[in-house]
């Protein structure tokens, strides 16, 4: 029998193949056999081969997935990038033209300094969609990070809390605190059940608004109150009229901002427009990292929605315990919880009383509790560095002349045939790298502080 069936089944495959079309209104059958058309001989495949592979476009998608290892290079954050020198460069024009545009207006702007910031994180199902690698919501967590670390590099002053939606309710899962340390942990767990947090329901727009409201409403008239929200939905399940909560916020002074990681929501849009913020809807990781690191410098601010004021400001005291200022003492009540704790707390000069971490209001007295390094930091918003003007070739030729070095005051590297920047006030030439950097991360001018 199993002969049979092999006979059979060879049978079958040896008879010729038929295919049906359909035209002039009746069904026609066409047979095609298989041994109608011979194969090609060796010589001839060689050549249709050879002929196609010079006649196929140079620089076409297959030559961008055959380059070779010399292309791909580490860049600063650790990523694996395609391009070399070249794209290198590119990446760093890019940052130059975002800089043209923060760096000509921040004279001429009024800035909040002083920001409440909410960070709402949409948890529902959406969150579990694998459109972004691994999934939506690992990708939201792990920028996130960055963002908060950025956030309070760029706002020593400011205070950010985060919260969540699912299941239709909200939740707050940090409160307003000027510690990044705190925000990142619990940013590690986001899609955990360890304190609650895995993705689960729907996202509710409004209970998030409601929670906001209550979070701010306490901000001193001089803070800039802020909601962001991060959204992988494209609903929302609210108890009520999501627009009466929208313009509650708007009555509230809030500027609500909004990420969309799906495509444009109108009730989203609604909200970014009557708030006044920004509605962004982001195509991949790369995009969600810089949307979310244009919102990390302080925003302009309007004079009268936060009016100038004298704020009042106490520099606490580093102790450990009852009087000791070695770090080591005894135990102590700290924070508006009244943890017993020992070790690292901050007395306040007006109460005495200990909290745990800088900048932030004292549960007590209400004083701001600042250091003297955070207002420092916040000093290059105040007076930023000058964009620095690029050399053109005349302006070249004569430095040539009058002997001018050829190397970037900065790094000393060659700048022969690259592009060069010059200081408007100390007339110092740096290469592009050295321009992002003085102007991202160091905020002072190498040659303007020698010269003083």
């Amino acid at each position: 029998q199993s002969r049979r069936g092999v006979l059979r089944r060879r049978r079958m495959l040896s008879r010729p193949t038929k295919a049906r079309s359909v035209g002039g209104g009746r069904a026609r059958v066409q047979t095609m056999a298989s041994s109608s058309t011979a194969p090609a001989a060796p010589e001839e495949t060689q050549e249709l081969v050879t002929r196609a592979t010079d006649d196929a476009p140079q620089g076409g998608f297959i030559n961008d997935l055959t380059q070779a290892w010399k292309d791909i290079e580490e860049d600063e954050d650790g990523n694996l990038v395609v391009g070399g020198a070249l794209g290198r460069e590119k990446r760093l024009r890019e940052k130059r033209e975002r800089l043209l545009t923060h760096a000509s207006t921040a004279k001429r702007i009024r800035r909040g300094m002083i920001r409440f910031v909410q960070v709402v994180v949409d948890l529902s199902r959406a969150s579990l969609v694998a459109d972004m690698r691994p999934s939506r919501l690992k990708v939201v967590s792990e920028e996130l990070q960055i963002f908060v670390r950025k956030f309070f590099d760029s706002n020593p002053l400011s205070q950010l809390s985060i919260c969540c939606t699912r299941n239709g309710v909200a939740k707050v899962i940090t409160e307003l605190s000027g510690s990044p340390h705190r925000h990142v942990e619990h940013l590690k767990l986001l899609g955990t059940q360890k304190l609650g947090l895995d993705c689960a329901g729907d996202a509710s727009v409004q209970n998030c608004l409601e929670l906001a409201t209550r979070q701010l409403r306490d901000v001193p008239p001089y803070g800039h109150r802020e909601v962001l929200f991060v959204m992988t939905s494209l609903t929302t399940c609210d108890p009520g009229d999501v627009f009466e909560a929208i313009e509650g916020a708007r009555k509230n002074r809030m500027h609500c901002s909004v990420v969309g990681l799906g495509a444009e929501v109108h009730v989203m849009r609604s909200l970014a427009v009557e708030t006044k913020g920004r509605y962004s809807v982001v195509t991949g990781e790369p995009h969600l990292r810089q949307v979310l690191a244009d919102y990390a410098p302080p925003p302009p601010s309007l004079e009268k929605e936060t009016p100038s004021s004298l704020v009042q400001m106490g520099f606490p005291n580093f102790v450990g315990g009852a009087g000791d200022v070695s770090g080591q003492g005894e135990l102590c009540f700290v924070g508006a919880e009244s943890e017993l704790g020992k070790g690292r707390s901050f007395a306040c000069p007006r109460c005495k009383s200990r909290v745990q971490d800088l900048p932030q209001a004292c549960h007590v007295c209400g004083l701001s509790l600042v250091s003297s390094a955070h207002l420092a930091r916040s000093y290059h918003h105040l007076f930023p560095v000058p964009l620095f003007a690029e050399v053109t070739e005349s302006d070249l030729e004569m430095d040539l002349d009058d002997g001018a070095a050829e190397h970037c005051s900065g790094c000393g590297r060659n700048l022969s045939g690259q592009l060069r920047l010059r200081c408007p006030n100390c007339h110092q030439t740096y290469c592009i790298t050295c321009d992002v950097f003085i102007h991202e991360e160091l905020h002072n001018c190498p040659g303007c502080e020698e010269a003083q």
